[in-house]
C-alpha cells in the first residue's frame, strides 16, 4: 500500500529519488528557493520494531521524529518546504512541499528504503549530498 500523495502520477512531483539508508545514515537535502533562500533537510531512522520505523527529520532547525510503518496512510510524513510564492495562483495543494515514503525494510541489510517526493511548483533547485 501507499499513501494517498504518493499514488500521484510520478511525473506530477517536480523531484523524486528513491534511496536505501541504514540504522543512524543520514541523508542530507538541500533546497534551493528561486530566491536564493537555501533551506536544509536532513534525516535517518534509528529503530525499527514491531513494525514501525522510527525516524529523526530536522527542516531548517524544526525537529520532527514521525513513526512510519508500511501500513496505508502510516507510510509517509509530509512537510510544507516554503511559502508559496507570492504570484502564485490560489490551489489546494500549491504550497510547496516534500512528502518522505517509507517503501520498504530488508531485515538481511538492516535498510530501510524511502522515497523522497517533492512538489516544488519548479521553484527550487534540489541538491542531495550522501549520507555519512
Amino acid at each position: 500500500m501507499t499513501s494517498l500523495f504518493a499514488e500521484l502520477s510520478p511525473e506530477w512531483w517536480t523531484h523524486n529519488v528513491s534511496f536505501a539508508l541504514k540504522k543512524d545514515q543520514i541523508q542530507h537535502v538541500e533546497i534551493v528557493e528561486r530566491t536564493g533562500q537555501v533551506h536544509k533537510l536532513a534525516f535517518r531512522w534509528t529503530l525499527y520494531i514491531n513494525g514501525g520505523l522510527v525516524m529523526y527529520v530536522s527542516y531548517d532547525k524544526h525537529k520532527f521524529q514521525p513513526l512510519l510503518y508500511l501500513t496505508y496512510h502510516r507510510n509517509a510524513f509530509r512537510f510544507d518546504l516554503f511559502p508559496k510564492p507570492k504570484d502564485a495562483l490560489y490551489k489546494p495543494l500549491e504550497t510547496p512541499y516534500a512528502l518522505l515514503v517509507f517503501k520498504a525494510y530488508d531485515e538481511e541489510k538492516k535498510e530501510a528504503w524511502f522515497d523522497l517526493l517533492m512538489q516544488t511548483f519548479d521553484n527550487s533547485e534540489i541538491y542531495f549530498k550522501q549520507g555519512q
